[in-house]
């Protein structure tokens, strides 16, 4: 009898071991446990439990107490000059600044998307993550969502700027990888075509997927959001109300930097102080090299084609508008 009771307690406590195992790998977020526990915490405090239960952003609400933001830039939008003010800031406000050395892969499958995962919550809190990266909704992994924070563009300027910083580079320091890449596989003819020429001949480079960037970036990694569509638009705009806590636009960059100042002190404290230094080196290292406006036919042929993206960036202006009405901000 004593023997047949020790194998019970054995078989007990074999199935309670075991089913701890498949708990913590389960598909649901076991992928991410070693990863989060390296950093110290357990992924069951990050599950969110049910999809749906982010409601939408209030935009008049500050956020001191978050410890995890989410930066998924959208390109030329004026990214590089808010990686430097928070790099600098991460020293002077103590927190971790995790910058992406991974700048190529906006579309994640299921393999990206886990180590995406894991690879942002293996940065100490508090931090700030930054990547080139399409939208991600951690719930639909069982996971609690971060908080998103990003800044856009007028979409005609954007992809002006992306044209020929493509070709030329930048004019302070070395050039990006992208631009060495592009000389490095085309031609001098296809590095001398103007952006004129390129909308007029309907190049893939200017009628491509880039057209539709901006949706794409917020509308995520969902397959509806591949194609410029208004699915694709009314989810990016849903996406931005439930988690983004302010998407800026260039074109105000001192009130974005204000409004981030304002909703999350312990991230940007001092930090329209700290562009007033900058600034003026900043921007003229920047510059995209040989940039030139398009024609008159052009940006009417391409205002007509990135109707999506304009849409979704008037939207993105009116809530930061109303953003700075109810924080107090001119």
């Amino acid at each position: 009898m004593r023997k047949r009771g020790i194998f019970a307690a054995l078989l007990v406590v074999s199935f309670v071991v075991g089913w701890g195992v498949l708990t913590l790998y389960s598909p649901h977020h076991a992928t991410y446990a070693i990863g989060l526990q390296k950093a110290g915490r357990h992924p069951r405090s990050r599950l969110k439990g049910r999809r749906g239960h982010t409601g939408p952003t209030k935009l008049g609400k500050e956020y001191p107490h978050i410890g995890e933001i989410l930066y998924n830039r959208l390109p030329k939008c004026g990214s590089t000059s808010l990686k430097a003010l928070t790099r600098r800031l991460a020293k002077k406000n103590h927190f971790h600044f995790k910058e992406s050395n991974i700048w190529d892969r906006f579309q994640l499958n299921q393999t990206g998307m886990k180590a995406f995962v894991e690879d942002f919550y293996n940065v100490p809190s508090p931090f700030i993550y930054e990547r080139h990266v399409y939208f991600v909704d951690f719930e639909q992994l069982g996971l609690k969502s971060p908080k998103y924070i990003n800044l856009v563009r007028d979409p005609l300027d954007r992809i002006v700027s992306a044209y020929h910083f493509m070709r030329y580079g930048r004019k302070g320091g070395r050039n990006h990888i992208v631009t060495h890449l592009f000389n490095k596989y085309h031609n001098e003819t296809d590095r001398n075509q103007t952006f004129e020429d390129c909308v007029l001949n309907k190049t893939r480079e200017c009628w491509g997927p880039n057209v539709h960037l901006m949706t794409h970036f917020f509308c995520g990694q969902d397959t509806v959001c591949r194609e410029p569509t208004v699915q694709a638009l009314e989810k990016a705009k849903e996406n931005i109300r439930k988690h983004y806590l302010v998407v800026g636009h260039l074109e105000d960059f001192d009130s974005f930097l204000k409004v981030l100042s304002k909703i999350l002190p312990q991230f940007y404290r001092g930090v329209t102080d700290l562009w007033k230094d900058l600034a003026p080196s900043v921007q003229e290292a920047q510059k995209t090299v040989k940039k030139r406006p398009p024609s008159l036919l052009a940006q009417k042929v391409m205002q007509e084609r990135m109707n999506l993206d304009y849409e979704l960036y008037l939207f993105i202006k009116d809530r930061f508008r109303k953003q700075k009405l109810e924080l107090g901000i001119d």
